[in-house]
């Protein structure tokens, strides 16, 4: 099992169902509980439906950014234990081949249940209390 390709598949496949704004497909690429932490603070969402409003508002955001490119690159995961894995990313939002912001790092931890992975967890290198609903402008220290 690699534990680079599962998360680079696993990414692909969000980025796949947020850029169709399919939320069937996305909520199911979610563990619950699931938490997003940046520099400011800590998002817990108990179930897949806590995160929908977050969701909405960040397809918002993409759709008035005009992103036609949401690509994620893992550069580098491992495999925890058989059911967990936990990978470094970074993330390019383009507009028509235009960066809309500065890459973002992350972290993910992924964790193998009913028989699909599914996050449990995002850390952003951000200080913006608002990602993923608002950006940081473009040349902006994220930190």
């Amino acid at each position: 099992m690699n534990a680079t390709v599962i998360a680079q598949a696993y990414l692909d496949e969000v980025a796949l169902a947020v850029m169709a704004d399919n939320w069937d497909a996305y909520r199911h690429c979610i563990s619950s509980p699931f938490l997003m932490i940046n520099h400011t603070g800590t998002m817990h969402f108990a179930t897949p439906e806590d995160l929908r409003s977050l969701y909405t508002e960040f397809l918002g955001m993409l759709r008035t950014q005009r992103v036609t490119d949401y690509i994620r690159l893992v550069e580098d995961a491992e495999l925890i234990d058989r059911d967990l894995i936990t990978a470094r990313y970074v993330t390019h939002l383009l507009s028509g081949g235009n960066r809309i912001m500065d890459p973002v790092r992350s972290s993910i931890s992924l964790r193998f249940e009913d028989g699909r992975w599914r996050a449990a967890s995002i850390t952003n290198a951000l200080s913006n209390s608002r990602w993923p609903s608002l950006l940081p402008r473009l040349g902006e220290d994220p930190l």
